[in-house]
């Protein structure tokens, strides 16, 4: 294998923080840890000041997990699963401190404002109420018919006033008495499951405010006397959307109320007039609010979609005194990226990545710092959403300098995205439209004239591919996106998807990969055929060219890559190696090379020259759809169906150095070795020997010191006085290491006598009872065992025979 190739790559990986449908995530009362959980493991993560996952919770039982809370104060974790066990988790330390079983699946759970008590709803309708640092159960309520729904404490310092409001899925809410142990109030006004409960004083000093929030598209406002049993409906409001999460908020000393859920909409109720103050604005995808997290004593809210993406709102303060019409969204914390069909790098820094998801958004988030401690560095969780599309997207193109950016969706459209350097976002330049169906791939022109690309290039399930021209830029940012609804041209492509397209380095040709197992060049210009390259047994998924030789590569069903020849349009190479399909190819390093990612979840390196795979880089356990090769191969990213990244960074150079350095000192070594033995230094031989963890060195160090001093008359010395010292003050691991090598040894009848006095001498020198305590060292001995009792029965068997040659001798001088 030439050594200018790349062969080696180290890994960081970038996996989802929250993939669960069982559980919402939680947050501290002050927004500094994150807990969140992906199916039965649960991550800590710490968001202020900088980011960083603290722990991966692994819950021993294999269960989903369904319901997680954090103390306010952040000291602990309470997580239930599908078993029923609810854990205690200290987050200092990450250890489980409590364990308990609650009566049945539980999948809503509330901490107290003291960050003493937890209380657990569950299936059968009962409430366990857990005293979280003593670990032991302080209350449990019976009395709801359905699920348990929802559940909220209130409490007032100094009093003996503490409370627990809980709703179920028959639509009735139940206030209970922590100091009695009793149920103080019972209402039913919901037609359908209450998701959200709240408690807030009243201008009265015995009357508290309640509200309930139902699937039912509901509110309503209630109003009981604590010392009392009476209680009394207000007023009833509808939120014209589903109820997922409601609250009070209070702002210059007056009481709204906010609702969460239907639409992924979080919205400001004023309680007087009963109407909407604002709102957030509904995303185009078709998601829903699954729970809203109150901050900073309830003066900032984090609210979390059903795709598991957080929400960090605006502070209420800003809510109220801006003009906007719509609540703005703050920061998006990403807990996955759902399936990634491509990616690509972007900005004018390339710090960032583009993603095409199983989302109508288009998805930027930062580059990883891929050379850095990973200890030291922010946990990339933040993403930028831009809406455009209406339907997922399926292809990334962007420019050389990573300013324009194109996307295809299956909303029939194409969207050409421009980079603003001031504001630092991507901005709708164009939108082109006029493709029949699913737009499925897209290209851009390598060579760019007054800083913007002039044409663009898609590809559909139409069949055709379409050139449009971009208008021209006016200035640095157009405040009315571009409609492009007319093309130069379209070409009736193929005769089934087409899956891919790719640009010549010189912008004269292009090329299109189809389903229809073809790859067709075209002219840029004409929008004529130039050849069709049919080899492929099964579809294609990707082509790409090459740099600098007039080369094309073509990925297919057929688990197979082909290089083919630009002049004679035949095939030069067949890389075979993948189990299943290839999804992608890419050529690197001065195209000597070519990397390949399939549905095998395997990405595979191969020389050009010899067609040989020289690299397996093992990262993924799911279909990889997305792979970009950057600097020439000094970097590759892949993403799978899995939302699991992984970020590739070539070391071959590294490798070879520290391997040629390893190779030095071990030279270096072994001539030390060689000299101690000629010199008689055994105890420095013997422990070199052990060092460098070769066997025969080892064996040869003891054999030879066997003669280096007459054996005592005692018996008590074995090798020599200083060896035998010396072994006898060897710590675990050496001592487990040199009864490995006289296990191997003593198999042998030619090495078994130096294996059995270095096992002498062991047993000398060290204490038997903490010699047995040595994990794995009983398993070793019990192996030595049976070779040690053949060789005392070789040597009985040969000592009888020595009999019967004695008595031959002795007949034989009498006849003398």
């Amino acid at each position: 294998m030439s050594s200018d190739l790349k062969c080696s790559y180290k890994s960081t990986s970038l996996s989802p923080i929250y993939a669960s449908t069982g559980s919402v995530a939680t947050i501290s009362a002050d927004g500094s840890l994150l807990a969140c959980p992906v199916l039965d493991e649960i991550n800590i993560i710490q968001l202020i000041p900088n980011r960083k996952l603290l722990h991966s919770i692994d819950n021993a039982d294999e269960q989903e997990i369904t319901g997680i809370s954090l103390t306010p104060d952040g000291k602990y974790l309470i997580y239930v699963s599908q078993s029923q066990l609810v854990k205690i988790v200290n987050v200092e330390t990450g250890v489980i401190t409590r364990s308990l079983k609650v009566s049945s699946p539980s999948y809503v759970m509330t901490c107290d404002p003291t960050s003493t008590l937890v209380a657990i709803g569950g299936t059968d309708g009962s409430i366990t109420v857990i005293d979280i640092e003593n670990g032991y159960i302080a209350h449990s309520f019976k009395g709801h018919g359905g699920t348990i729904s929802s559940l909220k404490f209130y409490g007032e310092l100094g009093t003996n006033i503490w409370l627990l409001g809980s709703g179920d899925t028959n639509g009735m809410a139940k206030v209970w008495d922590l100091v009695t142990r009793k149920c103080k109030f019972t209402v039913q006004e919901h037609s359908s499951a209450i998701r959200g409960i709240d408690f807030t004083k009243n201008d009265d000093k015995d009357v508290l405010n309640l509200i309930t929030g139902g699937r039912d598209n509901v509110l309503n406002l209630w109003r009981f006397n604590i010392k009392g049993k009476s209680s009394k409906l207000v007023k009833t409001i509808p939120a014209h959307l589903q109820i997922e999460a409601c609250g009070f908020i209070t702002h210059n000393d007056e009481t709204f109320a906010y609702t969460a859920g239907g639409d992924a909409v979080f919205q400001i109720i004023d309680l007087n007039e009963s109407s909407v103050v604002k709102c957030t604005k509904k995303p185009i995808e078709e998601l829903f609010i699954t729970g809203v997290i109150p901050i900073n004593q309830g003066n900032q809210f984090y609210a979390v979609l059903s795709d598991q993406t957080i929400q960090l709102l605006q502070p209420n303060s800003e809510i109220f005194s801006s003009k906007s019409e719509f609540i703005q969204i703050q920061e998006y914390i990403a807990g996955n990226h759902g399936t990634v069909a491509d990616l690509c790098l972007v900005t004018k820094n390339k710090d960032c990545i583009a993603l095409a998801t199983n989302s109508p958004s288009l998805r930027i988030i930062p580059l990883p710092k891929i050379d850095a401690d990973t200890q030291d560095t922010d946990l990339p969780i933040e993403v930028n959403l831009y809406e455009g599309h209406s339907d997922l997207l399926n292809s990334l193109a962007c420019t050389e300098d990573g300013q324009w950016l194109a996307t295809a969706s299956k909303d029939k459209t194409a969207i050409l995205w421009h980079w603003n350097n001031t504001s630092k976002r991507f901005y709708i330049y164009a939108t082109f439209v006029g493709h029949a169906a699913s737009v499925s791939a897209v290209c851009l022109p390598n060579v760019m004239e007054k800083n913007y690309p002039k044409y663009i290039i898609t590809a559909s399930n139409d069949l055709t591919v379409k050139k449009w021209e971009i208008p021209p830029m006016k200035n640095d940012l157009n405040e009315v996106p571009f409609i492009v609804k007319s093309s130069i041209y379209t070409r009736h492509a193929h005769e089934k998807d087409i899956n891919a397209i790719s640009m010549a380095p010189n912008d004269s040709i292009f090329a299109t990969a189809s389903y229809d197992k073809t790859c067709k060049l075209w002219n840029v210009d004409t929008g004529e055929p130039v050849a069709t390259l049919a080899n492929h047994k099964r579809g294609l998924w990707d082509v790409s060219f090459c740099e600098s030789e007039k080369w094309i590569a073509t990925c297919s069903g057929d688990k197979t890559v082909k290089i083919w020849s630009l002049e004679s349009f035949t095939v030069l190479k067949t890389l075979e190696g993948h189990t299943n399909a290839v999804q992608r190819c890419s050529f690197m390093n001065k195209q000597k090379q070519l990397v390949s990612a399939g549905a095998d979840g395997l990405i595979k390196v191969w020389d050009i020259a010899s067609g040989d795979c020289i690299k397996n880089l093992d990262g993924h356990s799911n279909r990889i759809w997305a792979l970009s090769v950057l600097e020439d191969g000094d970097l590759i990213i892949s993403a799978d169906a899995d939302s699991v990244f992984q970020f590739w960074k070539d070391c071959t150079e590294a490798e070879i150095q520290g391997a040629l350095e390893e190779n030095k000192v071990r030279v270096e070594q072994e001539q030390s070795l060689t000299n101690y033995m000629n010199n008689g230094e055994w105890s420095n031989a013997f422990l070199l020997a052990l060092q460098l963890d070769h066997p025969m060195r080892l064996f040869n160090v003891l054999r030879s010191s066997m003669g280096s001093q007459p054996e005592q008359a005692n018996g008590k010395v074995i090798f020599n006085q200083e060896l035998d010292s010396l072994i006898g003050t060897l710590n675990k691991d050496q001592l487990i290491q040199l009864m490995k090598r006289c296990r191997d040894w003593n198999t042998n009848a030619r090495t078994h006598m130096v294996a059995q006095k270095t096992i002498s001498c062991i047993f000398l020198n060290h204490d038997m009872t903490e010699f047995g305590e040595i994990p794995g060292m009983v398993r070793i001995v019990e192996t030595i065992l049976p070779y040690s009792k053949r060789h005392y029965s070789r040597v009985d068997n040969l000592v009888k025979e020595s009999y019967l040659l004695d008595y031959a001798l002795h007949d034989m001088d009498k006849l003398l």
